[in-house]
This record gives C-alpha cells, sequence and structure tokens, in this order.
C-alpha cells in the first residue's frame, strides 16, 4: 500500500526577464533516492498547519533562513504525482524573495527556449514538470506584451 504525503516546497525567483529567470535551489543533503540531488526547499505539511505555513517553517529548517512574513508565497500550481510507495499532493508556492544565503545553494538560470532541459538528472523528475510550467506561464505573459503577472491580486 502506498503512503500518501502532503508537501509544501518553496521556488524562489529573480531577475525574471523577456529571455530567462532565474530559481534557487539546494542540494538534497538527506539520505535516499534524491541524495545529491538539486531540489527546492519544502517537507511535509504537519497536522493543523497550512501549506503555506509549512512552506515557511521548511525553508526556514531546512535553508536557516526565515522568509518575512511581509513577504508574498503565491500558490502556484497543485501537483499530484506518485513515485516509489508514495502518493505526494504537492502545493508549490514561488516567490520573488531573493535575500538567501549562497553557501546553502544556488541560482539557477532558465531560459525559456530550452527550460530544464540542461539539468536532466539533476533534479527530481517532478522539477522538470514544475519548472517547464511555469517557464511557459512567464513567456506568454512576455509574449502577449505583460510583465508576469503572477503576483498580482
Amino acid at each position: 500500500m502506498k503512503k500518501n504525503l502532503i508537501v509544501s516546497i518553496a521556488i524562489f525567483m529573480k531577475d525574471i526577464g523577456a529571455e530567462s529567470f532565474k530559481v534557487w535551489v539546494q542540494v538534497r543533503e538527506e539520505q535516499g533516492a534524491l541524495y545529491g540531488k538539486l531540489e527546492f526547499p519544502g517537507g511535509k505539511i504537519e497536522v493543523g498547519e497550512t501549506p503555506e505555513a509549512a512552506c515557511r517553517r521548511e525553508v526556514h529548517e531546512e535553508v536557516g533562513f526565515v522568509i518575512p512574513s511581509e513577504e508574498k508565497l503565491v500558490l502556484f500550481k497543485y501537483q499530484d504525482y506518485s513515485v516509489e510507495n508514495k502518493n505526494i499532493c504537492l502545493f508549490v508556492f514561488i516567490s520573488k524573495f531573493d535575500q538567501l544565503p549562497q553557501d546553502k545553494g544556488q541560482w539557477l538560470t532558465i531560459t525559456y527556449a530550452g527550460n530544464s532541459a540542461f539539468i536532466e538528472g539533476k533534479i527530481p523528475p517532478i522539477n522538470h514538470v514544475i519548472i517547464d510550467e511555469l517557464a511557459v506561464y512567464i513567456k506568454k505573459q512576455f509574449d502577449a506584451g505583460l510583465a508576469p503577472s503572477i503576483w498580482q491580486p
């Protein structure tokens, strides 16, 4: 029987432009199938915790950084998927906050032409789906002559 998990992750973005944008990733240090892969900070939602609160807590635990309360986290999407013996419901939050510690991770440049192909094998497969969908959304905004409106009310 598969285990069901509900998880929140944070995708921090900067330098969002007409050709590319940057996302912040960290190296997974926890032993297991994803050890050593580049990933977004996040983890399981605890009982009684909202997905956003879990996202903020996990960033603090994994990165050692508190996201300021005034910093907006926007729910980009829900993503269901299965891996090994787990069914996962993933809450994907994005933020333009870019004051992250450089010793804990790195910024990757995602071009709209190449999407996440250049990091094939270096990130979990589901992250390709998320990055590529985010790239398509942002590119469509620029093609329509708009700045990305994801942070607009």
